[in-house]
């Protein structure tokens, strides 16, 4: 089926209800209304004293463990704010995967890196930031047991929990927690807990088949799901293994962002340098090629190589094109295959052995554009120094040449037992955990010798006293095109593996009704663990370390374990008939490298009830993050980036507008950086208070928290462009946008303009150049950041019209600011150009079931956001639509038709940003309206 005719039939299915139900005459279509309810059709009870027949209700409700909690409640509002979904939610709301429902969480509104990051380390994974702190403070749990980390460093300095294998189908539930959590869950959990909760019970056998893509073009996608249940005597059996595949999506196939003459700043298009020769030294200039030999050349990237100009000091003449971003992947290319299983032996109706395991694979496939040559050398022949640069169109070396593909196998498995202690009233539950993340990341990459420089240069004759190598080379190759096969003769496969895994082994005992107080019972919980977790990443192949790739000086290699021990109690205490404290506190210590962190962090809650509908919450909570493994164990390394160098672009008058005019723009500068086993734990405390109100029937019910957020004692380490930045805003005195003054003598500037290294003065060719940029992590941050949550849910019954569901979140970020030392001036990151998260987002849902059929609206509007130059908070809300509509021919068989941003809409213009994609990729993305049709078959066996 076409994409545009998928498009009018999600359209008109999605009005369908309204059609049925001109023909519904008589009877109540909530007879008929599918029984597999969904949670958000469930009363949301607020324990308190009940009369009569709720009285009978509430004595009946089954106590179970929920998030943020070791004891078994009744009850799952606590003290703290929480949001659940479920697999149905995800599916309704028109997500395609669980990393897209999350993302779209309203709590979830930092910025953070995905597949269209192809220029980042980890455009293969994917992670969520809960009240725009940094992803690594929010703790992931599968089934409320950890996760590995991700092997690859996130942002090149951190490690972060990757979502983007996660099966929707063999979801039950995802609650998320916000606050600080560390002393039920230990280390991480400072913005708050993610806590995916997979189906262990499944009856029956369920199949589900679906497929779409993006009506803008490529991203077609196939999901195949399958689910079972059954039960041999006391062995429960479920399980199930979903296959997805997609193909990526170009930017060529979005016309608004595949030419830098798409550029919104109005200064023109200024097309890259596939084909340069540029003269350095007193007379710098680009050699001019001539228009004959360009147009000769014109067929190349989509016949839009042509005769180009750069005015400005240095510059001139040469081959180019506009397009050659177009070539860059803004979703993976991508196969996934994940299974589940699980198995429960009871041993008596209360006694049981379990078992868990989680498996998945993934092969995401990216590509960061077309591959690149250049040479800076002293030319022989032509008694100058020179540059040559080439850019290779997919014409000469197909679109694949510079395909980066990370191969991902992972597992999470559990053995354990849990159930009653004897008589003593406890309830044991014991289990070992592992979880572990293994991958291989593979790309083509230049060979050292024998290879491209061989080919246009020749053979080195030599070193002049700069330190610049001497060529003779043959002028007559430059601007040939070439082929795969001589693309492949120098080149060579860089394969390099990473893999990071933990295990643990806990003991948990809880008593709900551990003795009795006047107003109720007192529970009580322990928990102990031992773990063990490991962590190994290397970014390039051990042929890297030894010069064998052109330009790889050498690798990112981080290696090292630790050893975790952990004590922690919780207890819930009746103070008064309606009001109740949650008290708990966690002790956790890491031993690793000689050395070792010990912190105690504890949380108080208070639940008071002063109405049946009525529950007045607030907590107080520390909380802490153990040093990541990478920043501990991270070696020396070093490798080239490509950057700005600022401080000389805004002497010569370049600004954020022009800096891709700059002749100091696009230079591959030397990083260096080394991990750091003196690091502190980060430290934090937050504080939510709010309540949450419902009518006596449930129908309808409102809940507002406040949060507050202060870390200390974060780690950080300066990115080479963020160094650059810096060094030149202190040398300069001033930010870009004249709006934050800066002191050459602060501590940061010290610190930054050290990290610095520069040419001499007397250089021939570039004096006071970057040669490169140094750095390693430290404890010297502090963070803080408050805001406002808040959730409508309405639930209508409307007899013969149907049954209606309606939600509304909303958060808003109130301050949210940094110091990055003692001394330093404190950053708004609500703020100009320091702003990089949506200050307010709001989403809402409707639901409409109507006999055989259901449809569901999503809307989500993300605030008004900061400019690129940070002058203006003048980019518009970034509004999207989903739906879904679903027609169940009979018990056994339904389809399904969704689309996720219904009306294609864009990320907001920005005219001041002159940097492609021309919008912020870690808020905003480029995908546009996706559909899908899914056949769904529950067969009772």
């Amino acid at each position: 089926m076409k994409l545009k005719t998928l498009s009018l039939v999600v359209a008109s299915l999605l009005l369908a209800p309204t059609a049925h139900a001109l023909q519904v005459a008589t009877g109540d279509a909530a007879a008929n209304a599918p029984k597999d309810a969904s949670p958000d059709q469930r009363p949301v009870k607020i324990k308190g004293k009940a009369t009569g027949e709720d009285a009978a209700h509430v004595t009946k409700m089954q106590a179970v463990t929920v998030t943020g909690s070791l004891i078994p409640r009744a009850q799952i509002e606590g003290p703290s704010p929480s949001v659940t979904i479920t697999a149905k939610d995800i599916e309704q709301k028109g997500f395609g995967s669980t990393f897209d429902a999350l993302r779209a969480l309203p709590i979830a509104n930092g910025s953070v890196q995905d597949g269209q990051f192809t220029g980042g380390y980890t455009p293969g994974a994917k992670t969520v930031s809960l009240l725009g702190l940094p992803p690594e403070y929010t703790l992931t749990l599968l089934n409320g047991r950890p996760m590995a980390s991700y092997p690859l460093a996130y942002n090149g300095g951190t490690n972060i929990t990757d979502i983007a294998n996660i099966p929707v189908g063999l979801i039950d539930h995802i609650d998320v927690l916000t606050g600080g959590q560390s002393s039920v869950y230990g280390s991480s959990a400072i913005a708050g807990v993610v806590n995916i909760v997979l189906k262990d019970h499944i009856e029956g056998t369920h199949l589900n088949f679906r497929m779409g893509g993006y009506s803008d073009g490529g991203g077609e996608n196939q999901r195949l799901q399958l689910n079972s249940g059954t039960r041999w005597g006391d062995l429960d059996i479920s399980g199930g293994i979903q296959f997805e595949k997609q193909t990526p999506i170009w930017a060529y196939q979005r016309d608004y962002i595949d030419s830098y003459y798409d550029d919104p700043t109005g200064k023109g298009a200024v097309p890259s340098r596939t084909f340069l020769r540029q003269e350095l030294g007193d007379n710098k200039h680009y050699v001019d090629p001539g228009a004959a030999t360009c147009n000769s050349l014109s067929y190349l990237y989509g016949n839009t190589t042509a005769y180009s100009y750069r005015s400005g000091a240095g510059l001139g003449h040469y081959c180019g094109t506009p397009n050659n971003v177009s070539y860059t992947t803004l979703s993976n290319k991508e196969t996934d295959i994940n299974g589940a299983m699980f198995l429960r032996y009871h041993l008596t109706p209360e006694t049981q052995l379990y078992s868990d395991i989680l498996y998945s694979y993934s092969n995401p496939t990216y590509s960061g554009g077309s591959p690149s040559w250049n040479q800076t050398f002293y030319n022989q022949t032509s008694g100058h120094y020179e540059t040559w640069q080439r850019i290779f169109g997919p014409e000469e070396v197909g679109l694949d040449a510079k395909d980066q593909h990370v191969f991902t196998h992972s597992y999470n498995f559990t053995v354990g037992g849990k159930g009653p202690l004897f008589d003593t009233g406890f309830d044991y539950d014991i289990y070992f955990n592992r979880s572990q993340t293994s991958l291989v990341r593979k790309s083509t990459d230049f060979l050292a010798k024998n290879g491209v420089d061989d080919y246009y240069l020749g053979p080195q004759l030599g070193t002049d006293a700069s330190g610049y190598p001497i060529f003779a080379p043959n002028l007559d190759r430059l601007y040939v095109p070439i082929d795969r096969a001589l693309y492949n003769s120098f080149s060579a496969l860089n394969r390099a593996a990473s893999q990071s895994w933990n295990q643990s082994f806990s003991v948990t005992l809880t008593n709900p009704s551990l003795f009795a107080l006047p107003a109720g019972d007192v529970g009580m919980a322990v928990i102990a663990q031992r773990g063990h977790e490991h962590f190994q990443n290397r970014s390039a192949s051990e042929l890297a370390d030894e010069g064998f790739f052109r330009g790889q000086t050498g690798s990112t290699v981080a290696k090292g374990s630790r050893d975790s021990t952990a004590f922690g109690t919780e207890f819930q205490i009746p103070l008064l008939e309606r009001l109740t404290a949650n008290v708990s506190g966690r002790w956790d210590r890491y031993n690793y490298a000689g050395e070792g962190n010990g912190k105690l962090t504890y949380k108080l809650g208070l639940e008071y009830r002063p109405l049946d509908t009525l529950l007045l919450r607030g907590s107080y909570a520390t909380a802490f993050r153990a040093p990541n493994m990478f920043n501990l164990f991270s070696a020396h390394s070093s490798g080239y980036t490509t950057n700005t160098d600022y401080y000389q672009c805004r002497l010569a008058g370049f600004s954020s507008n022009s800096y891709n005019d700059c002749p100091q723009s696009g230079l591959a500068v030397l990083s260096t950086s080394s991990g750091n086993t003196k690091l502190k734990d980060i430290t934090a405390k937050s504080f939510t208070y709010g309540f949450v109100w419902s009518t006596a029937d449930n129908a309808l019910s409102w809940s507002v928290d406040y949060n507050a957020v202060l870390i200390k004692n974060e780690v950080r380490t300066l990115g080479t462009d963020e160094i650059l930045t810096t060094e030149a805003n202190c040398r300069l005195g001033v930010s870009e946008n004249g709006q934050t003054p800066f002191d050459i003598n602060s501590p940061t500037c010290q610190e930054v303009l050290g990290e610095v290294s520069r040419r001499p003065a007397t250089d021939p060719i570039s004096p006071n150049a970057v040669l490169g940029v140094s750095t390693y992590p430290i404890n010297v941050a502090s963070e803080r950041q408050t805001g406002i949550q808040s959730q409508v849910d309405y639930r209508w019954r409307a007899g013969r019209f149907g049954d209606f569901v309606l939600g509304v979140s909303y958060y808003d970020a109130l301050t949210h600011t940094d110091k990055e030392k003692e001394g330093d001036p404190t950053q708004d990151y609500l703020c100009c150009a320091n702003s990089n998260e949506f200050k307010s987002r709001v989403s809402g849902n409707l639901t409409w079931s109507l006999g055989s059929w259901s449809s569901t609206i999503y809307g989500q509007r993300d605030g008004h956001m900061w400019n690129h130059t940070g002058t203006a908070k003048n980019l518009p809300p970034w509004i999207r639509w989903n739906g879904s509509t679903t027609y169940r021919f009979n018990p056994m068989a339904s389809i399904t038709f969704s689309a996720n941003n219904i009306f294609n809409k864009r990320p907001p213009k920005d005219i001041t940003n002159g940097d492609w994609p021309y919008f912020d990729v870690t808020n905003y993305n480029a995908l546009g309206r996706e559909l899908w049709v899914q056949m769904n078959l529950d067969f009772g066996i």
